[in-house]
């Protein structure tokens, strides 16, 4: 399996080559477009200069200042069509992330959310309330997190980490609660204990959603990126449990996405 950094660029190469998940996605795509060209238009039209002139009021060379200034509005911007994706698409988010698992041939892993209607209904209100309750923690991270954008380099990338993880948990949250039937708790504790993976696979996914207009598309491709991880680990599992039919045995598995061992670790 990929390290996890690796999947939200196989996101990418995986939607652009899948038209169904494309169409899926249309309509909310045209409809950030516009948030996003809006977003660009108001901190440019509205912010550029009163950044600028803060900075040189407070001694900045001013070409130093309006450079930076671009530089804030262009991240402005991209924070802006996050925190609009991150309200307003999640259902679609869930249904591509489905899509993507189907096209990898684990269609069958979906299919017990079907079993019965009680248990359809108490995934679907689980999933959806743990979803928004993440959408709030990722937007209070961005917003929290957002003037560390005022070092270069450094506080960006600093930014990029810190947000990843949570990026990354919220992509994997409806696996773990509508598919794998965890709690939001056990999601959250499963999370943490991998942070570090969740941390790598959301540093660059982060990164990524902050190119304007660009990350029109990465917005998507992290959700790709992350069901392809997440289908690698179900395969992972099944390996696992393959070898351990057939040798009558108990096999020790060196991942942490081992099935047993996510279910044993995550008991409360």
């Amino acid at each position: 399996m990929s390290a996890p950094s690796a999947y939200p660029i196989k996101g990418i190469f995986f939607f652009l080559s899948n038209w169904i998940l494309i169409r899926k996605i249309i309509f909310v795509l045209f409809l950030t477009l516009v948030v996003a060209l809006l977003a660009i238009f108001l901190t440019f039209g509205f912010l550029l200069s009163l950044q600028a002139n803060a900075l040189i009021v407070a001694g900045c060379p001013v070409w130093l200042a309006w450079t930076v200034s671009v530089i804030f509005c262009i991240l402005e911007a991209g924070v802006i069509t996050i925190i609009f994706y991150l309200i307003i698409t999640p259902i679609w988010q869930d249904a591509l992330f489905d899509e993507v698992l189907k096209l990898k041939g684990l269609g069958y892993v979906l299919e017990k959310q079907k079993n019965t209607s009680e248990g359809c209904c108490r995934g679907f209100c689980s999933g959806i309330s743990a979803m928004y309750t993440i959408v709030v923690v990722q937007i209070i991270a961005l917003i929290i997190t957002m003037p560390l954008h005022a070092i270069p380099l450094f506080g960006t990338l600093i930014y990029c980490y810190i947000n990843g993880w949570v990026m990354a948990w919220g992509h994997q949250i409806h696996y773990h609660v509508e598919i794998k039937e965890w709690s939001a708790k056990q999601s959250l504790k499963f999370a943490w204990k991998n942070r570090g993976d969740y941390s790598m696979f959301g540093f660059v996914a982060v990164a990524l959603e902050l190119i304007p207009i660009a990350n029109l598309v990465f917005l998507w491709t992290n959700v790709v990126g992350a069901a392809l991880w997440t289908a690698d680990i179900i395969l992972d599992e099944q390996k696992l449990l393959s070898r351990e039919d057939l040798t009558d045995g108990r096999a020790e598995s060196s991942s942490y996405q081992a099935a047993q061992r996510m279910d044993g670790s995550n008991k409360t």
